[in-house]
């Protein structure tokens, strides 16, 4: 279970590129990017927009994935969001579960990351030269606010601090997480509840009450309107939580390296993501590498739905 309150951290060449674009082109770019995705107004009205489908088996996912030519290992990946995940994944071939439940999962960890990213972007131009001072104090301030971070916005430590918590998390880690906390989609808390990352609360109307729950024990599981919210939630998390320090730390210091970072250092710091410490952390580490993760979603994109794919919707 996690502790709560839950460019690309794994492509820290796509990250020089952004540094290296003029500020204030790199988020005109970002915006244009998502206002100009066909099928908006049929979207799940979040930034950026992800088509919501509905489906009840693990064939008729399978399908679904057909339909949208959606291979694994990923390359071009549908912007599409599943509204849960099919009860009977817990009756397929192990091997068939892990493939669906990532292919799944894969599209709102990239839109996730993508609205990340520009926020990023906003923040970098805060601290360049086009705008005036009351224009990047209004924007550093958002961000501060929305990642938890005090100080003065021109202060050093505040800036320092935001570009700590202000970026994408590995795409991998999160398949892998989602996995091991959710058991690949099957968990009575990923099914009623879209958690898929094992959070918790302390408001019973927000959560599910776990089964086996210890004496005295308060915590409940938190429950989310949808899988997207639950990976919302998880990498906001990672970003602004006290226990998950250590993994911003390593995360931007790869990045300023100019190196992807590998399972250990990924995984380094989330010790206090689990009760079971650095077991946990091995059970994430390793199933990065068994599943090839960082191979299989090496050159994922995601792509917006035009015709005849977003046709192919129109029954789920």
């Amino acid at each position: 279970m996690s502790n709560n309150t839950a460019t690309p951290g794994n492509h820290p060449a796509r990250s020089a590129l952004l540094d290296a674009l003029p500020l204030s082109l790199l988020v005109g770019l970002l915006a244009l990017w998502w206002l100009g995705w066909p099928g908006l107004a049929n979207s799940d009205g979040e930034h950026p927009p992800l088509k919501p489908v509905s489906v009840e088996t693990s064939e008729g996912l399978d399908s679904l994935f057909m339909e949208l030519d959606y291979a694994w290992p990923a390359d071009r990946v549908p912007a599409i969001a599943v509204r849960g995940f099919p009860a009977d994944l817990a009756d397929i071939q192990p091997e068939d579960r892990k493939r669906l439940f990532f292919k799944a999962l894969l599209p709102m960890v990239l839109a996730e990351n993508a609205r990340i990213a520009e926020q990023q972007a906003q923040l970098m131009q805060a601290l360049g030269q086009d705008l005036t001072e009351q224009r990047r104090r209004n924007i550093i301030n958002r961000l501060a606010a929305a990642y938890g971070v005090e100080g003065a916005p021109r202060d050093p430590n505040t800036i320092a601090e935001l570009q700590r918590r202000v970026q994408p998390v590995p795409v991998e880690l999160v398949l892998a997480q989602a996995a091991q906390e959710s058991g690949w989609g099957t968990s009575r808390f990923a099914q009623e509840g879209h958690n898929l990352f094992g959070q918790w609360t302390w408001s019973a109307e927000a959560g599910l009450r776990p089964a086996r729950r210890d004496e005295g024990a308060r915590h409940f599981v938190r429950a989310f309107d949808s899988p997207r919210d639950s990976v919302r939630a998880y990498m906001h998390n990672l970003n602004t939580h006290r226990a998950y320090a250590h993994f911003r730390t390593l995360r931007a210091r790869a990045v300023q390296n100019n190196r992807p970072m590998t399972p250990s250092t990924m995984t380094a710091g989330l010790r206090q993501y689990s009760e079971r410490g650095w077991d946990y952390v091995r059970e994430v580490r390793g199933l990065i590498e068994s599943e090839a993760l960082q191979r299989a979603v090496a050159r994922a994109e995601l792509e917006p739905l035009r015709e005849p794919r977003r046709s192919a919707l129109a029954a789920y």
